[in-house]
């Protein structure tokens, strides 16, 4: 069976080049980038990679779905790419999936699939999320995963206490997993596959031992800026965010200081103690998986030469972190003059 990954993106290039260096690594035939940005430095780079099909989001590109203009909805985009690539493969399985997320195989994908009954249309594989238990580290990769607790809210509170209303089921992020779908009909929607855009889900099952491995937010700085990066989004945040990222966000973008709030929230959710990284080892809700992407990169691009360090992947978003801050504060000091007028 072939099976393969895509992704849209507007990244930078060691998590570009990592996330599908990381796949291709794992088995996949061919890793589908798409570019949001036409001109991405990374793009280029990418393409240097055997296995990895590259799409600029062109205006072409969007005209060819009949739209004058890109969409507005970053998910809109995301599952517009993500069927042409189901229409125009020749896969047998396509796994969408963000560039912050790595597939994790404990055990070989033919025997997830060998397990799924005949009416089973997808693969759905849970995800779980990078958090840390000591200091941050120099590697990007670095970290434990923790699993949801959606099942378990008791326990959620017990682990987490004032905490657990800021998370979603114990997840600063989402905790829906991914979807893996078969070549067919149907339509692979962020999380699921549906019968027709907008339509019913079709019959899953949920993987037994592979998961997604959702790093949200590299580093905490890169955190911090991709949730002022949702809040300049308006009112299409609503549709892509849960209540409790919209509340930190909301929490984070009340500060005097944006960007110092958004480091200590990152802290205060995604830092775990010795007592909750014991209660969570206990239940089976934490996890150490073992990849190595810098390996990924040296057996498939050995002629690109990435730096993984966390203080290299920062420099940019510690730059653009501080000037969307500023801005914030500015709007702010603005409303209340007007307001004080």
């Amino acid at each position: 069976m072939r099976w393969g990954v895509v992704a849209t993106v507007r990244e930078p290039v060691s998590l570009v080049v990592g996330f599908a260096c990381h796949h291709l690594a794992l088995g996949a035939a061919s890793v589908h980038l798409f570019f949001d940005l036409p001109d991405d430095p990374a793009a280029e780079i990418a393409e240097g990679i055997a296995g990895v099909k590259v799409t600029r989001c062109t205006s072409d590109h969007w005209r060819s779905f009949g739209f004058r203009k890109p969409p507005g909805i970053q998910t809109k985009k995301q599952t517009l790419n993500a069927n042409r690539v189901r229409q125009t493969s020749d896969l047998d399985w396509l796994l969408h999936a963000d560039a912050d997320e790595f597939l994790w195989l404990p055990k070989p994908l033919e025997a997830e699939w060998a397990a799924m009954p005949d009416d089973a249309r997808w693969l759905h594989i849970p995800n779980i999320e990078r958090c840390w238990t000591q200091a941050y580290g120099r590697d990007m990769f670095e970290g434990v995963f923790r699993a949801g607790l959606h099942d378990r809210p008791a326990l959620a509170e017990a682990v987490y206490a004032k905490r657990a209303r800021a998370l979603s089921g114990g997840l600063g992020g989402y905790s829906a997993g991914k979807a893996m779908a078969r070549q067919g009909d149907g339509f692979l929607a962020i999380h699921k596959l549906r019968a027709a855009e907008g339509g019913p889900v079709l019959p899953r099952h949920s993987a037994t031992e592979a998961r997604i491995l959702h790093f949200d937010g590299i580093t905490p700085r890169h955190w911090g800026l991709k949730n002022l990066r949702y809040a300049a989004q308006g009112a299409a945040m609503n549709q892509l965010l849960n209540p409790e990222r919209m509340a930190t966000i909301g929490a984070i973008l009340r500060a005097p200081d944006p960007e110092r709030a958004a480091l200590r929230v990152h802290e205060a959710l995604y830092r775990l103690d010795p007592s909750q990284t014991a209660t969570l080892e206990a239940e089976g809700r934490l996890f150490r998986p073992t990849i190595d992407i810098p390996g990924a990169v040296a057996q498939i691009a050995p002629h690109l030469a990435m730096d993984f360090s966390s203080a290299g992947f920062d420099r940019p978003h510690q730059r653009e972190l501080s000037a969307r801050a500023q801005t914030i504060v500015r709007q702010k000091r603005r409303a209340k003059r007007r307001d004080g007028a």
